[in-house]
């Protein structure tokens, strides 16, 4: 009988972490982006800085609480690859963090457009098709960005 108990609390533990486990890697692993204003226009400059063209651009507005406006570009590079990034600034880091935690909720197809949210500051810079070569250059462009705002330089 006491090798019986011992299995059931050893298999009852188990389970418990099978599951815990996952969530709490998930918070460890996970970074929160620092809420910064940010000046100038980092899609922009990155594009600039990798020779990719800006094909168009126009002003937009997410309907979204906090949200203070942003712009829509599709840039261009030498291969024919096109991309289209959408940005928006948010008034405080809560409703950025809102809206990233909201986006991140719903699976793909389920309220879920197929993405990629690139943080920089107050801004959510959200890019279709994620997999896309011209976000391969520029995404490094834009965390370096980020994270040399961040620290003031």
């Amino acid at each position: 009988m006491s090798s019986r108990v011992t299995l059931e609390h050893a298999l009852i533990l188990f389970i418990v972490l099978v599951f815990l486990l996952p969530c709490g890697l998930i918070i460890i692993i996970s970074q929160e982006s620092a809420y910064f204003q940010v000046s100038g226009n980092p899609v922009e400059d990155a594009a600039q800085l990798k020779g990719i063209t800006i094909t168009s651009m126009k002003d937009t507005n997410w309907n979204l609480p906090g949200s203070v406006g942003g712009k829509t570009y599709i840039l261009a590079d030498q291969n024919g690859n096109t991309l289209k990034i959408e940005t928006q600034s948010f008034d405080s880091a809560g409703d950025r963090d809102a809206f990233i935690r909201s986006y991140n909720a719903h699976p793909v197809g389920h309220g879920k457009p197929v993405g990629s949210l690139v943080v920089v500051g107050q801004q959510v810079v959200y890019v279709t098709p994620a997999n896309s070569p011209i976000l391969k250059e520029i995404a490094p462009v834009l965390k370096a960005k980020s994270a040399a705002l961040q620290q003031g330089k």
